[in-house]
């Protein structure tokens, strides 16, 4: 029932900022900034978008490798594919990250692992994109009228380094724990626990931690590049550059929780920094529009695959699954991750 209710008020939020949007712009310059799109540099975008999907795939295998049985390539894929459809189109509170970890788990019983390298894979991801948004912005400062572009940067950056600092270093991480405990946090304070035991599984793997950090770089750039691939595409004249700090941003805004799957909050970031560069509000609003399209048809294969890959039970498990990751009672680290580890034992076909 919560989750429903939690469903319709980001609906709500969704509906509202889109209306927003729509009263600010003038529907016959959009249609025409629309209407002379190149469709082929679109096309192009979705092209350099899925390359980035597919060394993406070979970098949480490359983390899933120390840790656990990895699967095939092609499994993976599948796997993949399905936790895009979750995150992106499917209107439930399972996550894409929860599928991964459950459908790269389910052969071996290893679910602790999977979410361990899951965990690492999505860490690594953001660290190139906070990397490159405050290189970007030390080479070539960029101002955005009444937005703190470099305050919203740099404070994510220093809390997300401060974050990683008190999972992986021991003496932080000994400190972190006891201040999450002594708040009454043990819930999270039995993740953070979890995630540091993986890595120090990990530290034995520096190739490993290195490599994926490279892919991580190269992926980020190819995401920046389908947006300015898109931008091309509407004729607009903007420099790389700009890109390369508000993209970062505009992904960081809308991974906030308050719409359906970032929208509307996505679009509104685009109008608000491309906007405050001197671009229309009618080709702020086709560009995050058009980005929001391309990520979007990206993930529907997942949803064929999805309905190959899945069996009655599936459903149930992944619930079940993300109440034990999510889970509100304090537990015990010991007792968690062996709920987490042994979950669906007996149970998964």
């Amino acid at each position: 029932m919560k989750a429903k209710l939690f469903t319709l008020v980001k609906l709500a939020i969704t509906t509202f900022l889109f209306i927003y949007l729509f009263r600010q712009i003038d529907f016959q310059q959009f249609g025409t900034t629309l209407r002379n799109a190149r469709i082929d540099l679109i096309a192009a975008g979705f092209v350099v978008l899925w390359v980035g999907h597919l060394i993406c795939i070979y970098r949480w295998r490359m983390l899933i490798r120390p840790l656990m049985p990895a699967l095939s390539v092609g499994s993976l894929f599948g796997i993949y594919c399905i936790g895009l459809f979750f995150n992106l189109t499917f209107p439930t509170v399972v996550g894409g990250d929860v599928v991964k970890i459950y459908y790269a788990g389910k052969p071996s019983k290893n679910y602790a692992q999977s979410f361990a390298a899951t965990f690492l894979d999505r860490d690594a991801g953001m660290l190139a994109m906070m990397v490159i948004a405050c290189a970007a912005l030390l080479l070539y400062p960029v101002s955005v009228p009444g937005i703190p572009v470099h305050l919203i940067v740099w404070s994510a950056f220093a809390a997300f380094v401060a974050g990683n600092i008190g999972i992986f270093s021991p003496y932080f991480h000994g400190l972190l724990v006891g201040a999450l405990r002594r708040f009454r946090l043990d819930r999270i304070a039995s993740k953070v626990d979890l995630i540091s035991g993986a890595f120090q599984i990990m530290g034995k793997h520096k190739s490993v931690l290195i490599g994926s950090l490279a892919i991580s770089f190269v992926n980020q750039i190819l995401v920046i590049s389908v947006t300015w691939i898109i931008a091309l595409g509407l004729r607009l004249d903007v420099s790389p550059t700009y890109f390369l700090v508000f993209v970062p941003v505009i992904t960081l805004i809308s991974m906030i929780p308050i719409s359906l799957n970032g929208m509307g909050l996505r679009e509104y970031a685009f109008m608000s920094l491309f906007g405050g560069i001197g671009l229309a509000k009618e080709s702020c609003v086709a560009l995050g529009l058009l980005s929001s399209l391309v990520i979007i048809l990206s993930s529907l294969p997942g949803g064929i695959v999805y309905v190959l890959f899945r069996n009655r039970t599936d459903m149930q498990q992944l619930a079940e699954m993300e109440t034990e990751i999510s889970m509100k009672d304090k537990v015990p680290v010991h007792n968690e991750l062996s709920n987490i580890a042994s979950f669906g034992r007996g149970r998964a076909r």
